[in-house]
């Protein structure tokens, strides 16, 4: 990512900023004076309507706040301050992230880069990336205790550059980061460092194992290979500075290019090699060594860096529901890709946040967020849209249908309806659609993450359950649990567990066509 000051930035109403995009509508959150510095990231907790802006640094001060928006209205005391921040070239807070089991433990991470040496590394040096743990006060809700402070992982990272910047807890509740190459593309492809990679850790503390402050999933890709760190999940990245998963699951990374291209990844990319420095953007020839991206384009019209995004699931944003949004930090509009089709489908939307765009973010509920180096905004459906998200926290009804491969005629249509999120008990209900007689039929995984009374994770799945469809109605399927294992299940949650259900539906014509989709869903308590 290149840090660039922004000259003749437009001034914007608080209120709206018009530029209708398929019905879509930028909406500041708080004015432009509420801002200590440029903010850096969007996100919320799980179960929770607050929106929580991280920022990226003063430099006049190393000090990095963490802002919170609550039913709209800005709050005048950071959630959290962070000392010792570097925040020279691409350097700062660059992310937040909040444990799955929140409202339970408490805990949220930050992912920030150091001035130097501190109380919590007294042997740091200035650039150090840093993964610390923090825990929500116990006397305010709107306040973290600074003082429970944990290092849990630490990056020696001498450039000011190619920091990469995310996190995020992904469907199967570990912890993803992005970490660039430090400017020095052979780190790409070196197995035995994490510079260039997407790293995945279970951030708890471990009990009883010495010194260590995290551990890796043993089903990580390369636990068992010689040479290899066991934490890296995808390497052959430059500067992967904005990522997301997509509500099927799908990883998503814009990859920063150099001179020629920016990227857009996507798909399964567990244990992959994404190609760089040996490819910038597609491989040519192509090289079955490397996984190409979804998506590339040039530097032509003044572009230079991409600024990643997520798919949007806000259903009133007509005409962008379910396309990836990502945008350009030197041209700025708004842009928008079909991940599943071929060529991806780009568009330039008109929602142009007249400044350099540095990332954008999902609340809780669902809706999307732009933030430029001055503002951060809601994507709203009309121009009159307030700052609340207007979706609900268990959007149960409608069921959005999930991402799923064009693999039938053209003329025979096939869908999946399947929950973001759908309340623990004894029965989970999914849906399928089809132009023509079919038989749907749905599997189902439960996972319960451990907690403070059980060490493993457990997972569980329940009898396969199977439909006929006629065709234009919408058939339900019915996974059904006992009521002892529901009721184990809302216990776990109550401990602390997070608990989440894979489900993959399968449609089968009449004409021996098919189509298919999936999705990882939470469970919420009742």
């Amino acid at each position: 990512m290149r840090w660039i000051a922004a000259a003749g930035v437009a001034t914007v109403c608080f209120f709206c900023l018009a530029g209708a995009a398929s019905g879509a509508n930028l909406i500041p959150v708080a004015p432009a004076s509420y801002y200590d510095s440029d903010p850096s990231f969007l996100t919320g907790p799980p179960d929770d309507r607050r929106v929580f802006i991280a920022e990226r640094g003063n430099p006049g001060n190393n000090q990095a706040q963490v802002r919170v928006i609550k039913d709209g209205t800005p709050l005048a005391a950071p959630f959290l301050t962070i000392g010792n921040v570097a925040r020279s070239s691409e350097r700062g807070l660059m992310s937040i992230a909040f444990s799955p089991g929140y409202q339970v433990n408490g805990l949220f991470y930050a992912f920030y880069t150091a001035q130097g040496p501190d109380s919590l590394d007294p042997a740091g040096v200035p650039g150090d990336i840093r993964i610390v743990e923090y825990r929500v006060s116990s006397g305010s809700p709107e306040m973290a205790d600074s003082g429970t402070a944990r290092m849990v992982l630490k990056i020696p990272h001498s450039a000011g550059n190619h920091n990469g910047g995310w996190m995020e807890f992904g469907p199967d509740g570990k912890l993803y980061l992005s970490i660039g190459d430090n400017a020095n593309a052979a780190n790409a492809q070196t197995p035995g460092n994490l510079l260039g990679k997407i790293l995945r850790i279970d951030p708890a503390d471990p009990d009883g194992a010495g010194s260590a402050t995290y551990s890796v999933p043993a089903d990580n890709p390369f636990v068992s290979s010689a040479g290899y760190r066991g934490e890296i999940w995808t390497l052959g990245l430059r500067n992967p500075y904005r990522a997301s998963f997509a509500p099927d699951g799908r990883l998503t990374i814009g990859d920063v290019g150099e001179g020629t291209w920016e990227e857009v990844n996507a798909g399964d990319l567990k244990g992959k090699n994404l190609g760089w420095a040996a490819c910038e953007g597609f491989c040519s020839p192509f090289n079955p060594s490397y996984m190409d991206p979804v998506y590339t384009y040039g530097h032509s019209g003044g572009n230079c860096a991409v600024t990643g995004g997520h798919v949007v699931e806000d259903p009133d944003l007509t005409g962008l529901t379910g396309r990836y949004l990502f945008s350009d930090f030197c041209t700025g509009p708004v842009r928008s890709l079909n991940l599943d089709v071929p060529g991806a489908d780009p568009q330039v939307t008109t929602l142009n946040t007249f400044g350099n765009v540095v990332s954008f973010g999902q609340d809780e509920p669902g809706c999307s967020y732009v933030l430029n180096q001055n503002e951060v905004f809601r994507i709203g459906a009309t121009s009159g849209a307030g700052v609340n998200c207007p979706m609900p926290l268990d959007p149960a009804v409608p069921l959005l249908p999930g991402p799923e491969p064009p693999i039938q005629p053209p003329d025979v249509s096939y869908t999946s309806f399947i929950p973001k999120r759908a309340k623990a008990g004894m029965r989970l209900t999914v849906g399928a659609a089809c132009s023509i007689s079919c038989v749907a039929s749905a599997t189902a995984t439960y996972r319960i993450t451990r907690n403070r009374y059980r060490r493993k994770p457990v997972k569980f799945t329940p009898a396969r359950v199977t439909v006929n469809v006629q065709p234009g109605q919408r058939g339900e399927l019915n996974f059904r649990i006992n009521r002892k294992r529901a009721r184990w299940v809302k216990k776990a949650m109550r401990n602390g567990s997070r608990a989440t259900v894979f489900v993959k539906v399968s449609m089968t014509g009449a004409d021996g066509s098919g189509g298919s989709g999936s999705r990882r869903l939470r469970l919420i308590r009742p």
